[in-house]
C-alpha cells in the first residue's frame, strides 16, 4: 500500500513512517504544489496532509486535493480540533481528521479504519449524526411532499432509560433477526458511544474480533461505516406525512 505525505515537519514525518511500518510505502512532499504534481503522476492509496501547509479556510484547498486523489483516501492532520472546520472537511470528502500530534499507534488505527470507513473526532459524532439526520429529512420524499419547510424540527425526547434499548427498538424486525447475540451486544455498546477498544474490554474480545463483527453488522444492516451505523440507530421513525404537520 502507498502513502503520500505532505509536510515540512520532520518529526511528524517520522511519526507517520513509524505508523506506516511495513504495511505501507511512504513518499513525502513538502508543499501543496508538489502534492498536486505528485497526485497527477500517481494515485496513492492514502494521502496525509499536514494542515500547516494549507491556507485558511483549509477546506478550499482540501476539496481540490480530494478531487485529485480520486479513489485515494485523504486524511488531514490539524494543529487543534475545530468542530466547524472538521465538518467542512468531511463535506469535502476527506476520510479522516486527526491532530498533528497523533501518536504512531493511533495514526496506524486511522489508516486501518479509513480503508473502509471514516475517522472523526469522537466529540464530533453527536453533531455529525444530527447533520446527517437533517440532510436525510431535507432530501426525503416525505419532506418534499410536505413542502420541505425550513422551520426547525423539535427533537423528540426518549422516555426509555437505556439509549441502547431505544436504538435496538428502532431496528426493523427482519434486520434485528439477522444479528447474532454477540452482534446485538456490540450494537448496544456502539449505541451508547463505546469505542472498539471499549467494546472489546466489555465483551472480553480483541479489537480485531470487534472489527470483524462490525463488518458483519455493517453488511447485515446495509450501513457502510460506523458513522452511518450511529445515524441508523438514532434515526426516529416518522408518522405518515400530512400537508399540515410533518413533525417527527
Amino acid at each position: 500500500m502507498s502513502i503520500l505525505l505532505a509536510t515540512r515537519d520532520r518529526e511528524l514525518e517520522e511519526r507517520c513512517r513509524r505508523a506506516a511500518s511495513a504495511d505501507y510505502s511512504i513518499d513525502v512532499v513538502t508543499s501543496v504544489d508538489a502534492l498536486s504534481a505528485r497526485l497527477a503522476a500517481s494515485k496513492p492509496e492514502a494521502v496525509l496532509v499536514d494542515g500547516a501547509l494549507l491556507a485558511a479556510p483549509i477546506e478550499n484547498e482540501v476539496a481540490h486535493i480530494v478531487a485529485q486523489a480520486g479513489a485515494g483516501r485523504v486524511i488531514v492532520l490539524t494543529a487543534e480540533f475545530n468542530e466547524d472546520e472538521e465538518v467542512a472537511l468531511l463535506r469535502c470528502g476527506v476520510k479522516g481528521c486527526c491532530r498533528r500530534g497523533v501518536d504512531p499507534e493511533s495514526l496506524r488505527q486511522v489508516l486501518s479504519v479509513t480503508q473502509s470507513g471514516v475517522w472523526v473526532t469522537r466529540s464530533l459524532l453527536p453533531r455529525l449524526v444530527t447533520e446527517l439526520r437533517r440532510y436525510a429529512q431535507q432530501t426525503s420524499p416525505a419532506s418534499s411532499a410536505a413542502g420541505n419547510t425550513s422551520a426547525s424540527v423539535p427533537e423528540k425526547k426518549d422516555a426509555a432509560p437505556s439509549k441502547s434499548n431505544v436504538a435496538l427498538s428502532r431496528l426493523p424486525p427482519h434486520k434485528l433477526a439477522t444479528l447474532t447475540r454477540r452482534e446485538l451486544d456490540i450494537v448496544k455498546l456502539i449505541a451508547d458511544g463505546a469505542t472498539n477498544k471499549e467494546v472489546g474490554i466489555e465483551l472480553d474480545i480483541s479489537e480485531r474480533t470487534v472489527k470483524g463483527h462490525l463488518s458483519n453488522i455493517f453488511m447485515k444492516l446495509g450501513t457502510p461505516d460506523r458513522v452511518k451505523l450511529m445515524l441508523y440507530l438514532q434515526e426516529e421513525r416518522q408518522p405518515a406525512p400530512t400537508q399540515t404537520d410533518n413533525r417527527r
